[in-house]
């Protein structure tokens, strides 16, 4: 299922085939896992049951694929979840492209289309976006797309992030 689609990328659930494509292209790459989900996955069967858990196979909320339109190619994974880090529900975007697709736009393209759909789908009155503190790339990024840091947190499962903002 198509949950939206840019002039160059469309965001879609997955399917159980995705699975290994995902685990070459994202979860063997040490730096990609560091910034993003703060641990390292040892097995395929890890990656497997982590993807099974926390991937979006029919809704149009969650960690999904994000694939090239042109070469229908996947390039990573990008999602809007529902949190709390500010003491109320909200919810975060972000995005996690694997390396070869790191500096062409990407990250920039999908992360607007993401706040646009909290914006005009979800209608809520801000976004939020998490982020490693070394990963200065996605911090470029979230400043570009027009958020604000305000503060620290730390995560469950992914350690401590800095926290952006956007109001509406």
């Amino acid at each position: 299922m198509t949950i939206l689609e840019t002039k160059r990328l469309k965001l879609r659930t997955l399917t159980l085939s995705d699975i290994k494509t995902l685990y070459n292209l994202v979860f063997l790459d040490k730096e990609v896992v560091k910034y993003t989900f703060g641990n390292e996955f040892k097995t395929f069967l890890e990656v497997e049951n982590f993807i099974k858990k926390n991937c979006n196979f029919d809704s149009n909320l969650g960690l999904s694929i994000i694939e090239e339109k042109e070469k229908k190619q996947i390039i990573g994974l990008a999602g809007v979840i529902e949190c709390d880090y500010l003491g109320k529900k909200d919810y975060e975007f972000g995005f996690i492209l694997g390396k070869n697709y790191w500096n062409k736009g990407f990250a920039t393209e999908i992360g607007q289309a993401q706040i646009d759909f909290v914006k005009d789908t979800l209608k809520e009155k801000r976004v939020l976006a998490l982020a490693h503190k070394k990963n200065t790339s996605s911090t470029k990024c979230l400043k570009k797309l027009g958020l604000e840091y305000i503060k620290t947190v730390s995560t469950k499962n992914r350690g401590d992030r800095e926290v952006y903002i956007l109001d509406f």
